[in-house]
C-alpha cells in the first residue's frame, strides 16, 4: 500500500502557497519538504486574507481659529485620550495623532514677532506626551507621507499630500431635543461657506488633495469619532490612510476629569526652556525650588502618585483677567481697586509680603496695582530683551506665568476663565492641598459668598 504523506505534503504546500502575501508564511518553502507537519499546523487558512503589513493611519485635527491657547490644550486631551484608545483597535494599532501648529492666535497681541506655524515642541515636551500616546508634529507628517510616496523623505519637489477623508464637524441645531442630550451624528450637505477654507495647517504644504469631503452635525464624546470612521471609511483599512477632523472642539471628552484625562494632562509637561527660564526668575525673585516648596515632580509623570503636602514658594500668585472679561464678564470680573484688596488682605492672613501677577493688563495698570499693594513686593515676568521675546512668543510668557503660579503658597484666579483652570490643574499634579489652589476673586471685596469656580481634583484611579 503506497504511503498517503507525499499526498498529504503537496496538499499543504499548496494551501500555503495559495496566499498572495509571502511574508506570512510561518516557514520557509523548502522546510515543507524536511518538517512539513509543523508548517502544515502553523497554517490559518483564515489568516491568508489578512495583509501582513500594519494599516498606518494618521488622524489629523484643526480647532476654530477664534479659540485661545488654553482652550486648544483641552481639545488635545479629548483628541490624545481618544486616539489612545484608537490604537487599541484591531487595524488601528499603529495610528498617529498629528498635532496641529499654533498659529497667531486670537490672544497673541504681540505684532512685531512672527507667531506663525509654532510647533508644539516649542511649548511642550513631545517625549513626555508620547508616553501617553503617539503624536507627531505636522511637519514629520509631511515627511513621512512624502517617504511613503516617493520612497525619499526630500522636500525639494513634494508630491500633493492626500487627505483621504476630510470631515468639518458642526453642531445640532437642537443638541436637547426632546430634553435629551443623545450622542449622534449625520451627514449634511456642504455648503459654500463650510467648503470653500482649505484645512489651515495643510498650506504648510505647497498642495494637497482631499478625496472625500464631509459635511457631519456632530454631538457627543470623542470615541463617537470612531463610528464615524467607520460609516464613511473604506471597509477595510488601506495600507496608508490620513482622516482630517475639522472643528474638533466641537467633540466632546468622553469622561472629563477621570483617569484617562489626568494621564493626558499629566504628560503635557511643558519645554525644558520654558520650565528653566520659569525656575530661574522664582529662585531669583522668591528664593523658590521644586526641593523648597516640597512639590511633586519626578523625572516622568508616570512616576508621579497621590501627593497632598506641597507647601509652594513664600508668595502669592493672582491670576487676574482683564481684556475682554472687563465688558464680556463684567458681572465676575472685579476692578483693579477689589482685587488688590483681596489680595491684600489674603497676604496678611498668610503672613506672606510678595505677590506675583499674572494678567494681559497693560502696563499703566500694572503700576495702579502695586501702588495698591505698596507694602509689598509685587512682581510679574516680562522678557528681558527683544531677542527673548523673539525667542518665547506670547505662548511662552503665558506658560511661564503658569508655572510660576503653580508653584505659589497660595493661588487665586479669575472666574471662568481656562487660563486659570490650567493653573489648577498644575497645582493638583505637584500636590497642593485644594485649599491653597481653587480660589477665585469676587466682584467686591466684601463678597463672601460669589461665585466660584469649581474644584476638579485628580485622579490615579
Amino acid at each position: 500500500m503506497k504511503s498517503k504523506w507525499p499526498l498529504v505534503a503537496l496538499v499543504c504546500l499548496f494551501l500555503r502557497t495559495e496566499a498572495i502575501d509571502y511574508r506570512s508564511w510561518s516557514c520557509e518553502p523548502y522546510e515543507f519538504f524536511l518538517d512539513f507537519y509543523r508548517c502544515c499546523s502553523e497554517s490559518k487558512l483564515s489568516e491568508r486574507s489578512e495583509p501582513s503589513w500594519t494599516p498606518t493611519t494618521y488622524v489629523l485635527y484643526e480647532v476654530n481659529p477664534s479659540e485661545g491657547f488654553n482652550l486648544r490644550r483641552d481639545v488635545y486631551i479629548r483628541m490624545a485620550v481618544f486616539m489612545r484608545g484608537l490604537r487599541r483597535m484591531p487595524g488601528w494599532e499603529n495610528t498617529k495623532l498629528v498635532l496641529p501648529p499654533w498659529s497667531e492666535l486670537h490672544h497673541w497681541r504681540s505684532n512685531t514677532i512672527n507667531q506663525r506655524n509654532l510647533t508644539w515642541g516649542h511649548f511642550f515636551d513631545l517625549e513626555s506626551m508620547r508616553k501617553f500616546t503617539e503624536v507627531i508634529e505636522a511637519e514629520q507628517f509631511f515627511r513621512e507621507f512624502e517617504r511613503w510616496s516617493t520612497g525619499s523623505g526630500r522636500h525639494e519637489a513634494r508630491n500633493p499630500v492626500s487627505i483621504n477623508e476630510y470631515y468639518r464637524l458642526t453642531h445640532f441645531d437642537d443638541m436637547f431635543e426632546n430634553g435629551v442630550f443623545v450622542d449622534k451624528f449625520e451627514q449634511t450637505p456642504c455648503t459654500k461657506a463650510l467648503t470653500k477654507d482649505a484645512p489651515g495647517f495643510m498650506r504648510l504644504h505647497a498642495t494637497f488633495e482631499i478625496d472625500e469631503f464631509y459635511c457631519v452635525r456632530f454631538q457627543g464624546a470623542a470615541t463617537l469619532l470612531y463610528s464615524m470612521f467607520k460609516k464613511f471609511g473604506p471597509e477595510r483599512q488601506p495600507e496608508i490612510r490620513t482622516i482630517f477632523v475639522g472643528n474638533a472642539e466641537v467633540v466632546l471628552h468622553d469622561h472629563w476629569g477621570n483617569v484617562d484625562y489626568w494621564e493626558a494632562r499629566r504628560s503635557m509637561r511643558f519645554s525644558k526652556t520654558l520650565v528653566s527660564i520659569a525656575d530661574e526668575f522664582r529662585l531669583h525673585n522668591f528664593n523658590s525650588s521644586n526641593e523648597r516648596d516640597r512639590v511633586q515632580r519626578p523625572a516622568s509623570w508616570t512616576d508621579e502618585r497621590p501627593y497632598r503636602k506641597a507647601k509652594g514658594g513664600d508668595f502669592l500668585c493672582a491670576h487676574l483677567r482683564r481684556a475682554d472679561f472687563l465688558y464680556g464678564r463684567d458681572k465676575t470680573t472685579p476692578t483693579l481697586h477689589s482685587a488688590a484688596a483681596q489680595i491684600k488682605k489674603k497676604l496678611l492672613e498668610l503672613g506672606l509680603r510678595k505677590v506675583y501677577i499674572s494678567s494681559d493688563c497693560p502696563g499703566m495698570e500694572f503700576n495702579d496695582l502695586k501702588n495698591y499693594l505698596r507694602r509689598f513686593k509685587v512682581v510679574r515676568f516680562t522678557p528681558e530683551s527683544r531677542a527673548q521675546m523673539d525667542q518665547l512668543k506670547d505662548g511662552g510668557v503665558a506658560i511661564i506665568d503658569q508655572i510660576i503660579c503653580s508653584q505659589a503658597r497660595y493661588f487665586i484666579g479669575t472666574y471662568e476663565s481656562t487660563f486659570t483652570y490650567r493653573i489648577y490643574e498644575e497645582r493638583e499634579i505637584l500636590g497642593f492641598p485644594r485649599d491653597l489652589t481653587f480660589n477665585t476673586f469676587c466682584k467686591h471685596e466684601e463678597a463672601t459668598n460669589c461665585e466660584k469656580n469649581a474644584v476638579w481634583p485628580i485622579q490615579y484611579e
